[in-house]
């Protein structure tokens, strides 16, 4: 199973995913084969795997606040917690924050987990950080704004883009924030929102690796670890409202960049279908996307005609109700960023009349196996499941037992992709970026 740079290849869905080691999870309500292990009235998780160390994460739901401020209150929690550790070369590699969550995890040897459970107490602690660090941590996110922002025009078209494609959501709101916004923020905002979101009701405490649930039982009453209250309420993501189907197209000159193009696009579904056998059908129509078999694109586009020197198709559910197509590509020589995207709908628009063929299908379906582990593995689908599990509650949903994940395969339909492929080329809400010289434009 693949990974992005930051995120999960699970979580497709393009936002900020601040902090290294983003492995997220919230809520869950399901007792997993494998060594897992969920106490509901602890909102405590455990999943056994065969890493030698432990991992024990705290995730909390912060809700939609102001553009950044989540990821401040992240920034001085930690600093809180960890103190003079924070500061270290590695000091975001432990906390990390999503629109709709913050986590924090510390990792070490089974043995030491009371000492770590322990330490991450101190996140439902209230600020006892000094002001003056709390406005040198402000600056600090000033800079980390202009390491991932500045002179860097496909995070700055992502942003633009998420703004518009999920426009009167929560998700179209900034995790990092712009140069404004952080300057803005002040540490009262900061203290009340860590107030009202870093309770242990809030919070899912989640312990990863070489343990047993005996042993992070025994952890959890010598750290003394808080129980909150109401801890089994409902979560559910933000529900997404797809805004009135229109259509942007943004431009970054840049002499020197190679010619590039962004074409994005979130349509919605005649029907809800469930989130995890809609992102195995969207995989596997975006697998189909980019081969150079009958109903893919790489023949007119890269074969057939010199269109794209190189491309690039995604696809992935936003909710039950909702999917995105991500088509990302290089012109060839002499092919300007207009007639490429231009061929590219074109291209679609033709697939989709005539849809995938069987044969395609199931050759693409055939190599499909390698989307899941090697179930007969208890090793690798221990991890696969521990991967999974915490993907799927980083966005607050519920993850499926391992036997209803199994049945997954057997749910794909040919059908099922032919019906995602007409959506995707037809009305939707859809944002492209040109990036490169001017003159490829058009």
């Amino acid at each position: 199973m693949k990974k992005s740079e930051e995120c999960s290849a699970f979580l497709r869905t393009p936002f900020w995913c601040l902090g290294v080691g983003a492995v997220l999870i919230f809520f869950l309500y399901a007792w997993f084969d494998l060594g897992s292990f969920l106490a509901q009235e602890q909102g405590v998780y455990v999943q056994s795997t065969e890493a030698q160390d432990v991992q024990a994460h705290v995730i909390i739901r912060h809700g939609n606040t102001a553009p950044g401020l989540a990821h401040y209150v992240e920034h001085l929690t930690w600093l809180n917690t960890i103190g003079v550790k924070a500061r270290s070369a590695d000091r975001h590699s432990n906390a990390w924050t999503n629109p709709y969550a913050v986590g924090y995890w510390l990792s070490g040897k089974p043995d030491e987990l009371d000492e770590i459970l322990q330490t991450l107490s101190g996140l439902f602690e209230p600020f006892e950080v000094p002001v003056a660090f709390a406005n040198e941590e402000r600056d600090i996110i000033l800079r980390e704004y202009e390491s991932r922002m500045v002179d860097k025009p496909d995070a700055q078209a992502t942003e633009a883009m998420n703004a518009f494609l999920y426009a009167e959501n929560a998700i179209a709101s900034s995790v990092l924030g712009t140069p404004d916004d952080i300057s803005g923020f002040t540490y009262d905002d900061a203290r009340a929102l860590h107030a009202a979101t870093h309770r242990p009701e809030n919070a899912t405490l989640v312990v990863t690796g070489d343990i047993t649930e005996r042993e992070v039982s025994r952890a959890l009453k010598e750290a003394n670890w808080p129980e909150g209250q109401n801890v089994n309420a409902e979560t559910q993501p933000p529900t997404f409202e797809l805004a009135a189907p229109a259509e942007t197209l943004l431009r970054y000159p840049e002499k020197d960049a190679s010619a590039r193009v962004i074409f994005r696009r979130v349509v919605a579904l005649p029907e809800a279908v469930p989130f995890d056998l809609l992102e195995a059908n969207t995989t596997l129509l975006g697998n189909i996307l980019n081969t150079n078999l009958a109903g893919g694109l790489a023949g007119p586009l890269r074969f057939d005609a010199a269109i794209a020197r190189r491309f690039d198709v995604q696809i992935w559910p936003v909710d039950e109700r909702h999917i995105e197509l991500s088509f990302t590509a290089r012109p060839d020589r002499d092919v300007s960023l207009t007639a490429m995207r231009t061929a590219f709908e074109e291209t679609l628009a033709e697939i989709s009349g005539t849809g995938i063929p069987d044969k395609t299908y199931q050759r693409v379906l055939s190599r499909f196996e390698h989307f899941w582990p090697d179930w007969a593995d208890d090793g690798e689908t221990a991890r696969w499941m521990a991967d999974y599990t915490l993907d799927r509650v980083s966005t607050l949903r519920k993850p499926l037992p391992l036997h209803d994940v199994k049945r997954l395969e057997q749910a794909l339909a040919h059908q099922t992709i032919n019906t995602l492929l007409n959506e995707i080329a037809g009305e939707g809400r859809t944002a492209v970026a040109f990036i490169g010289p001017k003159e490829r434009f058009e």
